[in-house]
């Protein structure tokens, strides 16, 4: 491995984004005797450029114009201030991760490697254009606006890099089929930092917030896209009439929409919100659950993405229920973290039911998943494999 490399960062999200890819694998790169910069965009400036510390990592925050989920990529003004900041920036890198290839970060990194003559490599982290996510969560003045501009910026640049990091084996595939040679590519799905989440005894957490200490309790976490809880609502209806006592915790910023699809399921005695909170309290909150879920339908979004909720799930040491798609499939008949239920809301009931009824089986799928967590989803496991892909770039 090459000791102390520097390494400069650009990613179009907000530095304090949940869940970040970019924050994480800086942070572990540190931890690992790298220096990083990590060009970010602002959370709320409009304008200057902002520089701090986090966790041993340069920090500088571009000003963007736009707003909402605008404040995303695409502005002119913010990447006019990253090409300015760079431009001056006299620090000597060993190479730039771009972390997709919207035009605050593309531009700014092509402009920085052409003049210092050091290599790039991208990230995919999502499936954005042609059927993904644009299609799912985007409302349909976007779709109409950045369908076609998404795919662009989406693909048009990746054979252009030295090397690309992708988050799933699907856009490893897509990323061969636009011409990237499978050697320049580098699987690192989605890390956690166990020791950030160390797993909780279930009494523990139901004794401090409150929660019935014999009911049989379900867990779904989420920021702000409650999507695909169609299955979960009608799945828990089900399962109610087994267990009358069942509970379900839903986590982050629900919508009407969720309320609403709740009312329509006849479950809102057995739903409970917790709204946005803390890591920490979320942690404590899903630790009061046996059972995890995960709706996961079999679309070219979810082929394309990797659920950051479930490291959250397998670092609690609880079993998920899910689908076999994209790279859960694999995870799960791997390493037996929980189990695959059809996409069918009396199959997705049945599994809960057989988890509930099976305590030691419950308990064997959650130790597999803390294991896995420990040992093959840590982030500085997965940067481990991120170094020695840098070195085989730079050795070229």
């Amino acid at each position: 491995m090459t000791d102390g490399l520097r390494i400069l960062m650009i990613t179009h999200h907000p530095r304090f984004k949940a869940g970040s890819r970019s924050g994480a694998m800086a942070e572990s790169l540190v931890r690992r005797g790298h220096q990083v910069t990590l060009v970010a965009t602002s959370n709320d400036r409009r304008l200057g450029t902002e520089l701090s510390m986090s966790n041993g990592v340069r920090v500088v925050e571009t000003p963007d114009l736009l707003w909402g989920r605008l404040r995303s990529g695409w502005d002119l003004w913010d990447l006019l201030n990253r090409m300015a900041f760079l431009r001056k920036d006299d620090d000597q890198y060993d190479l730039v991760h771009c972390f997709e290839t919207r035009p605050t970060t593309i531009y700014p990194a092509l402009d920085f490697v052409r003049r210092r003559k050091i290599p790039m490599v991208t990230d995919w982290n999502d499936w954005f254009g042609r059927g993904g996510i644009i299609t799912i969560s985007r409302p349909g003045w976007y779709r109409r606006l950045f369908a076609g501009i998404e795919t662009y910026y989406e693909e048009a640049f990746r054979t252009r890099a030295a090397g690309l990091t992708v988050i799933s084996t699907a856009l490893a595939r897509r990323a061969a089929a636009l011409g990237v040679p499978e050697d320049r590519i580098c699987y690192i799905p989605g890390g956690v930092v166990p020791s950030e989440i160390p797993a909780r005894r279930i009494e523990d957490c139901r004794a401090r917030l409150g929660y019935p200490a014999g009911a049989p309790i379900l867990g779904f976490a989420s920021a702000d896209s409650h999507l695909d809880l169609e299955i979960v609502m009608e799945a828990l209806r089900i399962a109610v009439g087994t267990h009358p006592e069942m509970k379900l915790i839903v986590s982050g910023k629900t919508s009407s929409r969720v309320a609403d699809l709740v009312r329509s399921y006849g479950v809102q005695d057995h739903v409970v919100f917790i709204g946005f909170v803390s890591s920490d309290e979320l942690a404590l909150h899903m630790g009061a659950a046996d059972i995890f879920l995960l709706p996961f339908p079999d679309t070219v979004y979810n082929r394309g993405r990797w659920p950051n909720k479930m490291g959250l799930y397998m670092c609690l040491g609880r079993p998920t229920v899910s689908n076999p798609t994209g790279d859960l499939k694999a995870l799960f008949e791997r390493h037996r973290v929980g189990l695959l239920a059809e996409w069918d809301p009396a199959n997705f009931a049945e599994k809960i039911l057989t988890l509930v009824a099976d305590d030691g089986l419950a308990r064997e799928l959650g130790e597999n998943a803390r294991r896995v967590a420990l040992t093959e989803h840590d982030w500085d496991t997965l940067v481990s494999r991120l170094e020695r892909f840098y070195d085989r770039l730079l050795a070229r």
